[in-house]
């Protein structure tokens, strides 16, 4: 990795503001070759300092990449962000995304209870858009959007605030960027086997080493395969992975990763969202039990299959300028035949069913080109990062509805045949987006100055293959960042930022107008802490975020839409990472949140969205013994999760909730028995409600694994 800056001692930001509008308005630059400075006044981090094969043996990282582009200390970085490490993903045997990142500040993502089909992850009130290896996973899709497995990744980072000045369209909560294991020169692997209760079974296998004697080649393959039941009768989970990766690496300067990744879920779940009436609230009747299921056992299917293919290419041509270039190509496809609840009646045990039968196909091609060039104006140091973006989405449904009949939920017959609903819809969609981006990261003493801008052009395309007819919209747009940040001797770093978003809209008005694409505007100020002499990293952040253009009920032409809606969310985050000693970790952090609707037509306004907890707090602490206990060690967590708004009349209110997690492991030499319990009281609660009803939390989960690693 480049240098990351100098600790020059003059501290005027008067000289850095002077030196950057010379700079630019027409001085010289020159390249920063590192001469002439002393040993005290360079600061150099090493990109493997928190990623690779670090990211497997700490909880603790420090570095990231997702917020500049370019692998950067967290603590010198003026927006907020939480790494999740490989280390991490296995201390809390995390089966799925939104498991993995349970104990992350602002982060919402099991509001789906056991339907774990897709991973809703919600990050500062908004839906976040998710990223592997800093090219975007299709959202345009909905039972066709891809899928990861955590064990074949080496991070999860989560970007929070608006991040469209590097990523194009993405909604103003934040991005979560998975980061693939990588191939590694050092000879390793693991091996791991699994079982938990609901009959649950888990392998996986990953190997990683050089390819010849002269390390210029190396190769990674990592597997797995996981199969449940899960707490609701009649269901189940199973998905097959594999993920094979190549590295040539001529020099020092050069390397082009290929990277592959085939995935086949026969059962990729279910949806069993209940009535509102016998869950949240009294039923006459009684109550649905947690294992209640209301489809139809040898009729519900979904059904999924993807493949991924790619490359990360780069190459320093000197000390001055580097170029990535990422590409990545995607298909995936969906079968989706289901049975579901839509109401409930008011003299009866009764659930009323509907059907729908859907086949979706997508595909995708994204790539990132990168020019990185450190160059140096006066006194100031300068990073560059100029790129260009380009996305290509494609996606082809079928689809019906029907009607399934009723269902008594007290004692469920699933005698009632269920017929084929017939495909009555056939759309194809595109989206082509083109990205221009520019950031200059200016550093001087201990100030650095982050300015970004980009230019979009966003074009979709929807099709109704039966009738013929389209609708197509441009949208050319333009997104910024601007941070400052001061980073003390002493590892303290206040900071402030303003940032902007954008998502393209396919919707049209009354008149047939296409609407503009909804906007993000955050302003945050935060500190960051990443201490001298501990191996730990505090944050706290304060922000004010706001969604504009969204679409509220047009009154004056009921069953349209207007762009008058605006949604505020406002939040304090805290959290801290801490080694407190090489045998003991903690994990902490605390969430609140205000968020409310500013601006709409449907009676909302004023009121506050639902499924958002005004307070969560979280916290983790393992230790690990030595002497007589050596190689065991001990692991505990508790999650509180503050009440929650059930429907948009803010008439009805979720229950907070607080659900404790442990584990216990004991390592010998290379063999590692661990078990992870979590929800240990069994408790039943809500994870979150709407106007469609409620999902209920996972209960009490457990798994025993047993691992091998050399």
């Amino acid at each position: 990795m480049k240098h990351t800056g100098h600790l020059f001692r003059d501290n005027s930001l008067k000289v850095m503001v002077l030196s950057i509008i010379a700079g630019y308005s027409g001085h010289a630059f020159t390249a920063d070759l590192g001469k002439g400075n002393t040993k005290e006044e360079t600061l150099v981090v090493s990109a493997a300092a928190s990623q690779g094969e670090e990211d497997e043996n700490t909880l603790v990282a420090h570095n990231a990449a997702a917020v500049t582009k370019s692998n950067q200390p967290i603590s010198r970085t003026s927006q907020s962000i939480s790494v999740v490490t490989q280390a991490e993903i296995a201390t809390h045997a995390a089966r799925n995304i939104p498991q993995a990142l349970r104990y992350v500040s602002g982060v919402t993502s099991e509001n789906s209870g056991a339907d774990t089909r897709f991973d809703t992850i919600i990050v500062r009130g908004f839906e976040a858009d998710e990223y592997l290896d800093g090219l975007r996973l299709p959202r345009e899709a909905w039972w066709s959007r891809p899928a990861w497995e955590p064990f074949l990744l080496s991070r999860i980072e989560v970007v929070k605030g608006p991040s469209s000045v590097l990523y194009g369209q993405a909604n103003p909560g934040g991005i979560v960027n998975m980061v693939s294991k990588m191939p590694q020169a050092t000879p390793a692997g693991q091996i791991y086997v699994s079982s938990g209760n609901h009959n649950q079974f888990g392998t996986g296998i990953d190997t990683t080493g050089a390819l010849n004697e002269s390390q210029t080649l190396l190769g990674r393959i990592a597997g797995t395969f996981f199969d449940t039941e899960t707490q609701v009768a009649h269901t189940r989970y199973q998905h097959y992975d594999i993920a094979p990766s190549f590295t040539w690496q001529p020099d020092a300067q050069t390397s082009l990763t290929l990277l592959s990744q085939l995935r086949k879920d026969p059962d990729s779940g279910f949806y069993n969202q209940m009535p509102t009436s016998g869950t949240l609230t009294h039923n006459p009747f009684g109550k649905i039990s947690t294992d209640t299921y209301i489809g139809q056992p040898g009729y519900d299917k979904y059904q999924r299959e993807q493949g991924s293919v790619g490359y990360q290419f780069r190459h320093d041509f000197n000390d001055i300028v580097t170029f990535r270039q990422n590409v990545r190509y995607l298909s995936s496809t969906g079968r989706y035949r289901m049975v579901y609840p839509v109401g409930i009646h008011a003299d009866a045990p009764l659930v009323d069913r509907a059907t729908m039968n859907i086949k979706e196909t997508m595909s995708n091609f994204a790539m990132d080109n990168q020019a990185e060039l450190h160059l140096q104006s006066g006194p100031v140091q300068h990073t560059l990062l100029a790129g260009i973006d380009r996305i290509h989405t494609s996606v082809r449904s079928r689809s019906g509805y029907g009607d399934a009949g009723s269902i008594n939920y007290l004692d469920p017959d699933y005698n009632t045949s269920v017929d084929d609903t017939p495909y009555t819809s056939s759309t194809h969609n595109t989206l082509d987006q083109t990205g221009f981006y520019l950031q200059d990261q200016m550093e001087l003493n201990n100030w650095i100055l982050s300015l970004a801008g980009r230019y979009d052009d966003a074009k979709t395309k929807n099709i109704d293959l039966l009738s013929d007819s389209r609708t197509e919209r441009n949208d050319y747009v333009t997104t910024g960042r601007a941070g400052l940040l001061y980073h003390f001797d002493n590892g303290l770093a206040p900071y402030i930022s303003y940032s902007t978003s954008f998502v393209p809209s396919s919707s049209n008005d009354y008149n047939g107008h296409p609407f503009k694409p909804t906007r993000g505007k955050q302003s945050e100020i935060g500190l960051k802490y990443d201490p001298v002499g501990l191996d730990a990293l505090f944050t706290v952040a304060l922000y004010n975020l706001r969604e504009t253009n969204m679409a509220t009920a047009d009154t004056d032409h009921p069953g349209f839409s207007i762009q008058t809606g605006e949604v505020r969310s406002q939040g304090l985050e805290l959290e801290g990472r801490i080694n407190m000693t090489p045998a003991w970790t903690v994990l902490g952090s605390w969430n609140l949140i205000s968020q409310t609707v500013r601006s709409a037509n449907d009676g909302t306004q004023g009121k506050h969205p639902v499924g958002v907890s005004r307070n969560t707090g979280k916290l983790w602490s393992q230790y690990a013994f030595n002497g007589a206990l050596d190689g065991f060690s001990i692991g505990g967590g508790v999650r509180y999760m503050g009440t929650s708004y059930a429907n948009t009349s803010n008439t009805l209110k979720v229950p907070a909730a607080t659900v404790y997690d442990a584990r216990v492991a004991y390592q010998w030499r290379q063999w590692q028995l661990a078990l992870n319990a979590d929800n240990i009281g069994n408790k039943t609660y809500i994870a979150s409600c709407n106007n469609l009803g409620c999902e209920y939390a996972l209960k009490r989960q457990y798994v025993a694994t047993v691992s091998y690693a050399w």
